[in-house]
């Protein structure tokens, strides 16, 4: 009886040890771990792609900052690109930290390469909450940027788009997963932030919106603003209002934004956005006393409600929806040609833009 307890225990035992040499699995040391992708289009060549892979190079010691090495491979696919890629470098390739997905705008704005995006979320390895951004001039070029201030490889652009370092409401961060929802999804259109390379610094206050293919049209500076508070992405910011020869700058600290949407038979369709704001006084030309703040919310409500519904225009005469106003109108109808009724509509519809600006002190001057 032991001795068929011992045969079955090493027999056991043996067939473990084969099950663990046939495991894939390599230690971190003999893993090269990609932070960011760059795709741009291949120059002087018959392929159709250039991918560049930025690998973290760790640092000797936690005082010595890490270094990082880009490899760059001409291919007519990403997969084969990333494959060749393989053969340059002698360790595993790991996509499980990388967080930031580079597009040059050669790449977004030439038809057909819509699904070049899927291949990102069709691999389990590469993280659906990466983020998504246009790379300005190429994003080989983004990639090579290394600000004075970082220490870890691409983690300046992971504090700027995750919102953990600097706070503006110039920068417009998108996830993979939901820039692939907007791929698909019938009433909303995917946007993508433009992130530009300026001698050793990123400079990231545009937007580009898309139609479910292509890129259509990029936004300055105060329209991209403008964009973040329409989707309730930011609340603190600065708004410049003129009063006659007085101008101020109001500091918000809130800001909120709800539309409705209402299709009167026999009307025309209208689209109502209700725009709330709070702050202070943040800088002024001329003495503003506090008394008079009432006139100044007058002006600054005047203007913004100006700049939103040009903004809104401007989207509608490029049939483009980054809000989602057809998927609003497809969620509150359920005939079975709900979507050819808004694209018929959208056209014709007329935005109402009622703001309410609160300006709460004029800082620590009286």
């Amino acid at each position: 009886m032991k001795t068929q307890i011992k045969w079955r225990c090493a027999l056991l035992l043996l067939l473990t040890c084969f099950v663990l040499n046939g495991c894939g699995f390599k230690d971190i040391d003999k893993r090269f771990f990609v932070v960011s992708i760059g795709v741009d289009a291949a120059k002087d060549s018959s392929k159709k792609y250039l991918v560049s892979l930025k690998f973290a190079v760790p640092g000797a010691s936690k005082e010595s900052p890490s270094e990082y090495q880009i490899v760059s491979q001409e291919a007519n696919s990403l997969s084969e690109a990333v494959r060749i890629i393989k053969t340059k470098v002698d360790k595993e390739i790991d996509f499980s930290h990388a967080k930031v997905l580079l597009f040059s705008d050669d790449i977004v704005g030439r038809k057909g390469n819509a699904g070049m995006y899927y291949w990102f979320s069709r691999r389990r390895d590469i993280q659906k909450i990466a983020w998504v951004n246009i790379a300005e001039p190429t994003a080989l070029a983004v990639l090579k940027v290394k600000p004075k201030s970082e220490h870890i490889p691409s983690d300046a652009l992971f504090l700027a788009l995750g919102k953990e370092g600097s706070e503006t409401p110039y920068i417009t961060s998108e996830f993979l997963f939901d820039f692939k929802y907007r791929l698909i999804e019938r009433g909303i259109d995917p946007i993508m932030p433009i992130v530009k390379a300026k001698n050793d610094l990123f400079e990231i206050n545009r937007v580009g919106l898309f139609n479910k293919s292509t890129l259509k049209l990029s936004l300055e500076p105060e329209e991209t603003k403008m964009l973040n508070f329409l989707r309730n992405r930011e609340e603190k910011s600065a708004i410049r209002v003129e009063k006659g020869d007085t101008t101020i700058v109001i500091n918000t600290n809130k800001v909120k934004t709800n539309y409705k949407l209402f299709t009167p038979q026999g009307r025309t369709p209208f689209v109502k956005v209700n725009v709330l704001m709070e702050g202070n006084l943040e800088e002024a030309s001329k003495r503003v006393p506090i008394a008079k703040l009432s006139t100044y919310e007058a002006a600054a409500e005047k203007s913004i409600n100006k700049r939103i519904e040009k903004l809104l225009v401007k989207f509608q005469k490029s049939n483009l929806d980054p809000i989602g106003f057809g998927l609003r109108y497809r969620s509150r109808h359920f005939n079975e040609d709900d979507w050819e009724q808004w694209k018929s509509m959208y056209s014709n519809v007329v935005f109402k833009v009622e703001s309410k600006v609160q300006i709460e002190d004029t800082g620590l001057i009286e």
